[in-house]
Parts: structure tokens; C-alpha cells; sequence
């Protein structure tokens, strides 16, 4: 099997080295369309190379420099943050209103009579403008491609300028209305503390009786009241039962009851229709009588004597403590019973007062970085734009990439050259070797060269080494124009001008 395997390997280099040298064969019988063709592709890609317009590119590195002030200041003054610049600097520098602040002084616009083309302008220069970071080093690159390499020098000297500037005034502007900005708010929270202030003194006039009591002592204070309500109500008590005694210890009174006793007393005895008992009744309704006639008489008589006069004094006495008891009572319990939502109030005063003040010193700490802020922004003292390398006029074009173009069309004609060719080979329908009919089964017992014609195999002759030589010729020109354009010498270009104003 391994014999076989090298056989069959062998066979197929072999038919793979004649396949090959077919191959060469056709590039050698049809050597003219072969030159045609690639030389064709070759002549195009050199026109094209010196016909496009050559672009020259201007470049400027500006350095971000953060000032040592800010070390200093830290805490004391608020910065703008370096990363926080360097992000929003592709954004400004290709935002529309700067790139017409670069039109306008350069007069870019000349020649534009419509707001189409003015955009348009705009647009290319947002494409053709290129500005890349390096956040390490602190710098950033713009680059501008033009045809004319004063006219690139001048658009990215000219944004590097403007963005500079800009974005120095800008932050002036903005620490100036900060500054301004927490100044009046300043005022607004002074005023709104002071009445706050207001508020919570007005509050304390009014419920000042409220919030002056101690809640546990209150409640001991209002124990004892009542304890002493208590022995004052039993006085009173005690004092109206004497009272009551004394008036019903009058004269008629202490007779009829008297006769009350003797009517007890005779009923024991005798019967109701006794003579005594009759007379002992008839003697208690005169008594009734005269009580009833008599009556306020009779009490004057107790009023007026000094027993019954002391206990009216210290009855009256005692009702008026008991009165004022009652009232001071129900005055600390209403205050104990209002002291929980007095003091909460307050509190809520207090701390809406507090939230004043505390905003109120966090806004006077602010305006006093704000002030350190506007002074390093006016004297630029926080994060500086320093342009280190400013764009200069280029002698020489980026684009086109002449000896590219030119490599690649020789290497596109060779490849075209080759493929029509072998395009051409493979859409012949006619056999084109023994080797072919072999193929197809058919034996083949021999071959038969070509025998041609003396003449013709000398104009042959003349005819390839006339293509051999032209084709030569006109090769080595274009690998002496590719030589000089990779040796960037100047002459063809200074050819091709001069022919342009001939022309």
C-alpha cells in the first residue's frame, strides 16, 4: 500500500508540474494579450496615483498641564477634573459651533452662497478633523488633512487656539455664576433661618406654659392636688353636716322635736284618740305652724350666734380652696395632656430650623471655595492647555499612497494578466493534450509536432522579441516611477506640474 501511495503521489506532482508549465506555456503563446493586460492595469494605477489630489496633513500636540495650586488647594477650592476635560474635548472641538467659529476666521466659507454648503463643510470637517487622547501622557493630537498644507496648518492651529480660549472663558463664566449663584442662595437661607428663628420664639411665647413643665413633676404636682382636693371636699362635708345641725337646732325646732319624743312616749301608753295623745298632736301642728310662719325668725336666732358664724366663715373658706384646687387641677391636666404635642411641634420647628443652618454653613463653606475656584480660574491656576508641538506647513502629501497604488496595480495586472488567460484556456471547448484524450479513454498511439514555416516562425520571432523588449521598456519605466516615489524624489511631480500649466 505505502509502494502504491508514493506511485500515486508521484503522478499527481508530476501532473501538478505539467499543469503548471501549461500554464506558462499560455502565459508565453499569449504573451501579447498577457503584456496588454497587466501593462493596461499598471498605465491606470500610475494615472490614477498623480491624478487624485494630494492631501497634505497638519498635526499639533497640546499638553494638558494640571497646576501644583491644586494640590495645594485640595479641599479648600473645587477643580475641574483633568479626566473630565479630556473627555469632553473630541465633543467640543468637533461640535458644530466651534468648527464655525474656524470657518468664519478663515474664511473658509468664501464661495458658499447657501446654508447647504456651509453644512456640507461642516460635515467634511468633522470627518477629515481628527483629535485622539493619550490620558496617560496628558496630551492631545489634532490632525486635519487638506489639499493645500498652509491651509491644514492654519484649521488646527486655529481650533487649538479657539478651544483654548473657549474653554477659558467658559470656566471663568461658570466659576462667576457659581459664585453668584450660592451668594443668592446664601441670602435666601439667612432669611429663611431667621424666620425659622421667628417662628420658634413666637411658639414658645405661646405655649410657654406648656413647655416649662416637667411632665413627671406635673404628674406629682397634680397627685398631691388631688390628695388635697380630697381632704378639703371631706372638710367641706364635715363642716355642711355641722351646719346642718345647727340650723336644725332652733328653738321651735328643739320644741318640736320635743313633742315628737312626748308623742312617742304617750303612744306607747295610750291609744291615738287618748286625750294626751290629741294634745300632744294638736301642740305639734301649732309648733308645724309657726315653723312654717316663723320659720326665718327662728334661724336668725342660730345665724346670730358665733358657733354657727365659725362655720360659715370656714365653710365659705373651704369651698374657695376647693374651687381654686379644681380650676389649678384641671389647668395641669390639660397642660399634661398637651405637653407631648407642644413639644413635638417644637421639635418639628427646632428641626426644620437645623436643616436651615446646616445648608446654610455647607453654602457659606461653598462660596468660600467658590471664591479660591474664581480666582485660579481667572488667574489660571487650575488645569492649563499648553500647545507643544504648533502644526506646520508639510512639504510633503500623506495621500495618495503613490507607491501602494503603483505595487498594487503591478501586482493587479500581473494577477488580471494571468486570470484572462487562464479564463480564456479553460472556455477553449478544443483538446489540448494527449494527456486529455488519455483521459477520455481514448488511446493514443502518437504524436505529431508542429512543423511551421521558415518565414513565419522569423516573423514570430520579430513580433515576441518586439513585445519582450516593449514590454521590458515600458515595465522598468514604471518600476523607476514606483523607485522614486519610494525615494519621495519630487521629479515626476514637478513633470506633472509643468505639463498642468502648459496645458
Amino acid at each position: 500500500m505505502n509502494g502504491q501511495d508514493t506511485v500515486g503521489a508521484a503522478l499527481d506532482n508530476e501532473e501538478s508540474s505539467l499543469d503548471i508549465g501549461r500554464y506558462v506555456s499560455l502565459i508565453l503563446e499569449f504573451k501579447g494579450l498577457f503584456a496588454i493586460v497587466a501593462l493596461t492595469v499598471m498605465t491606470i494605477g500610475v494615472v490614477v496615483s498623480y491624478a487624485l489630489p494630494k492631501r497634505y496633513e497638519a498635526r499639533s500636540t497640546v499638553f494638558i498641564e494640571q497646576n501644583v495650586v491644586n494640590d495645594l488647594v485640595k479641599g479648600i477650592a473645587v477643580t475641574p477634573s483633568m479626566d473630565n476635560k479630556v473627555k469632553a474635548i473630541k465633543v467640543t472641538m468637533l461640535s458644530r459651533t466651534m468648527l464655525l467659529k474656524v470657518i468664519n476666521e478663515l474664511d473658509l466659507d468664501a464661495g458658499i452662497m447657501d446654508g447647504s454648503g456651509l453644512e456640507s463643510l461642516v460635515g467634511r470637517l468633522q470627518k477629515t478633523i481628527n483629535v485622539t487622547m493619550d490620558e496617560k501622557k496628558g496630551v492631545f493630537v489634532i490632525t486635519y488633512r487638506d489639499e493645500k498644507p498652509r491651509r491644514a496648518a492654519d484649521v488646527v492651529n486655529t481650533l487649538a487656539r479657539l478651544y483654548i480660549e473657549d474653554n477659558t472663558s467658559s470656566k471663568r463664566q461658570e466659576s462667576y455664576e457659581a459664585t453668584k449663584f450660592l451668594a443668592d442662595q446664601i441670602e435666601v437661607f439667612k432669611k429663611r433661618i431667621d424666620d425659622a428663628e421667628a417662628a420658634i420664639d413666637r411658639f414658645k411665647t405661646e405655649s410657654g406654659k406648656f413647655l416649662s413643665k416637667d411632665e413627671v413633676s406635673l404628674r406629682d404636682e397634680i397627685g398631691q392636688m388631688e390628695n388635697r382636693l380630697a381632704q378639703t371636699q371631706a372638710q367641706v362635708n364635715s363642716l355642711q353636716a355641722t351646719k346642718r345641725i345647727l340650723l336644725g337646732n332652733t328653738p321651735l325646732r328643739r320644741q318640736l322635736k320635743a313633742q315628737e319624743e312626748m308623742l312617742s312616749s304617750q303612744l306607747a301608753r295610750y291609744t291615738e284618740s287618748h286625750p294626751e295623745v290629741v294634745r300632744v298632736k294638736s301642740l305639734m301642728a301649732s309648733t308645724r305652724q309657726k315653723l312654717a310662719t316663723e320659720g326665718d325668725a327662728d334661724r336668725r336666732a342660730v345665724y346670730g350666734t358665733a358657733e354657727y358664724q365659725q362655720v360659715k366663715v370656714e365653710l365659705e373658706s373651704l369651698e374657695n380652696v376647693k374651687r381654686t384646687l379644681e380650676a389649678s387641677l384641671a389647668e395641669n391636666r390639660e397642660i399634661l395632656m398637651m405637653i407631648p404635642s407642644k413639644r413635638t411641634e417644637l421639635a418639628e420647628l427646632q428641626r426644620k430650623r437645623d436643616n436651615e443652618v446646616l445648608i446654610y454653613e455647607k453654602l457659606v463653606s461653598r462660596y468660600g471655595q467658590s471664591e479660591v475656584s474664581k480666582e485660579m480660574e481667572l488667574q489660571n491656576k487650575s488645569v492649563n492647555f499648553r500647545v507643544l508641538d504648533p502644526a506646520v506647513p508639510s512639504s510633503m502629501h500623506v495621500s495618495p499612497k503613490r507607491p501602494l497604488i503603483i505595487l498594487g496595480s503591478i501586482v493587479l495586472g500581473l494577477g488580471l494578466g494571468i486570470g484572462l488567460i487562464i479564463l480564456k484556456d479553460l472556455l477553449n471547448p478544443s483538446i489540448k493534450s494527449a494527456e486529455s484524450i488519455k483521459r477520455m479513454g481514448i488511446p493514443v498511439f502518437a504524436e505529431v509536432p508542429i512543423i511551421g514555416n521558415v518565414t513565419d516562425n522569423a516573423t514570430k520571432k520579430r513580433r515576441d522579441m518586439f513585445i519582450y523588449l516593449t514590454s521590458g521598456v515600458y515595465f522598468s519605466l514604471i518600476l523607476v516611477v514606483l523607485g522614486l516615489e519610494v525615494l519621495n524624489v519630487g521629479l515626476i511631480d514637478t513633470a506633472v506640474e509643468t505639463i498642468r500649466k502648459l496645458v
